[in-house]
């Protein structure tokens, strides 16, 4: 099952929805992390762990996220997660 979690400064972390992605996502057997934090410090990723589910780090523009609502922060995190799953393939 596919499970979804957040790594997100206090003042946008009300517009980012983890149920969302996670129900779009459903039996898919995946972990994202998405991260929308003001700083540099995080970063794309992507590994397998050795029982074979694959982990991503999704970084979200932290100034993009806080100037949008929450329909278009639950539109960005799923463009973003297509991208990276078709990346994956």
């Amino acid at each position: 099952m596919a499970k979804v979690t957040l790594a997100a400064n206090e003042e946008i972390w009300d517009l980012l929805d983890d149920e969302y992605i996670q129900n779009f996502l459903g039996d898919l057997n995946v972990n994202i992390l998405f991260s929308c934090v003001n700083t540099n410090k995080w970063k794309d990723d992507s590994w397998v762990e050795k029982d074979g589910t694959p982990y991503h780090i999704i970084k979200l523009p932290y100034e993009v996220v806080k100037s949008m609502n929450k329909e278009q922060v639950r539109a960005l995190m799923l463009e973003k997660t297509l991208e990276r799953l078709q990346q994956a393939a």
